[in-house]
């Protein structure tokens, strides 16, 4: 009924809001830790002449 209609809209807008504030508060905290990008990110590993590549 019209209840849970309200509810469900209420539920959705507070899950966007709590998205929305998380991803704030841990860039605040990356850049408290003095973390750069560079130090997430994976590095590219050169390929072997020994590596094989598989299909």
């Amino acid at each position: 009924g019209p209840t849970l209609h309200y509810f469900s809209l209420a539920l959705a807008i507070g899950i966007c809001f709590g998205i929305y504030s998380s991803i704030f508060v841990a860039a605040a905290i990356v850049m408290r830790l003095g973390l750069k990008r560079e130090d997430l990110v994976k590095p590219i590993r050169k390929k072997d002449a020994t590596e094989v590549e598989l299909p």
